[in-house]
């Protein structure tokens, strides 16, 4: 069963010029939509799966509220993540943690030809303890500010073999015994594998990214202070800059506008407290907003659905 991921139409953010009143435009009152939406579902625990395709994109920023792990078979291809964009080679693997904007850029004229895990957060948490969280490399990846892992042959070599035996095991059409617990031992051990090598002293991720420091910066402040004041003056201090610049810079640097940032990573942490239960309107407070009914209208138009709705 495989899901392909795809979108021709070409992505134009309509981004209207600077003005002196957006220089002290506050986002938790008013809520900028943001032009990369949420893309593909995750029923199951984890879902494996070989594209191969040629000439499809231009590919939209979007996320998932599930995590993904991209391995790149063949292709010239960037692959851009919260802003910064790596030159992917064959084998690189790309970690992608829920709510992370991205999208790749492949060559048109060449093949793209990839491997996708897609992984339920409940599913690692099931299988988390106290001295193993299997999504420690997604979190490891954020603090070293790579999200881009290239392994030696030798390091290598096993997690292929792994990944070829849940490929052989999730295209089997023969309904060979246990064959579902034997997907899932095989996906824990490919993670269990991964995580031991990011966690290592000479842990491979990729470090030529290009991203301008002060953005780099600005974004991880953004992540981690969504529930505070993001107004533009706010940030301005932040990272030095005068809010004309920072909103110029931010934009070159990552494609999309701090408003619609701002907007995107807030609705997603709000997903992220409605599934562990907490109800609509401390969720609404919680990532930020300061209206009800701004956060409301955000959602709606966002998920197409009210957060009550959400299962």
């Amino acid at each position: 069963m495989l899901f392909y991921i795809a979108n021709n139409a070409i992505l134009k953010e309509r981004i209207p010029s600077v003005k002196k009143e957006d220089t002290n435009r506050d986002f938790s009152n008013s809520a900028v939509i943001p032009d990369f939406p949420p893309q593909g579902y995750l029923k199951e625990e984890f879902r494996f799966f070989h594209l191969k395709d040629l000439g499809k994109g231009p590919y939209e920023y979007h996320h998932h509220d599930f995590l993904k792990i991209l391995i790149l078979i063949n292709g010239n291809v960037s692959y851009s993540i919260e802003g910064r964009s790596y030159r992917l080679m064959p084998w690189d693997m790309v970690l992608v943690d829920r709510g992370q904007i991205h999208r790749p850029e492949p060559d048109p004229s060449c093949p793209y030809e990839r491997l996708i895990l897609y992984l339920s957060p409940a599913f690692l948490e099931a299988h988390k303890h106290a001295d193993s969280d299997l999504a420690l490399c997604f979190s490891t990846a954020s603090y070293r500010h790579s999200q881009v892992l290239r392994f030696a042959k030798e390091e290598l070599r096993p997690m292929a073999v792994l990944l070829k035996q849940l490929e052989n095991e999730t295209n089997s059409q023969k309904g060979d015994f246990a064959s579902p617990l034997f997907s899932r031992l095989l996906c824990l051990e490919f993670l269990i594998l991964l995580n031991r090598f990011c966690l290592s002293s000479s842990g491979p991720y990729v470090t030529t990214s290009s991203l301008d420091y002060r953005v780099s910066g600005l974004m991880a402040h953004i992540n981690n202070h969504l529930e505070e004041d993001l107004s533009i003056p706010a940030l301005a201090s932040v990272c030095s800059l005068s809010p004309y610049h920072m909103m110029r810079v931010f934009k070159e640097e990552t494609g999309f506008t701090i408003g619609s940032y701002i907007t995107e990573k807030r609705l997603a942490r709000a997903r992220e407290l409605l599934a562990l239960g907490v109800n609509a309107t401390t969720a609404c407070y919680q990532c930020g907003f300061q209206n009800y009914s701004t956060f409301l209208r955000a959602y709606k138009r966002r998920y197409g659905q009210l957060p009550k709705d959400f299962r």
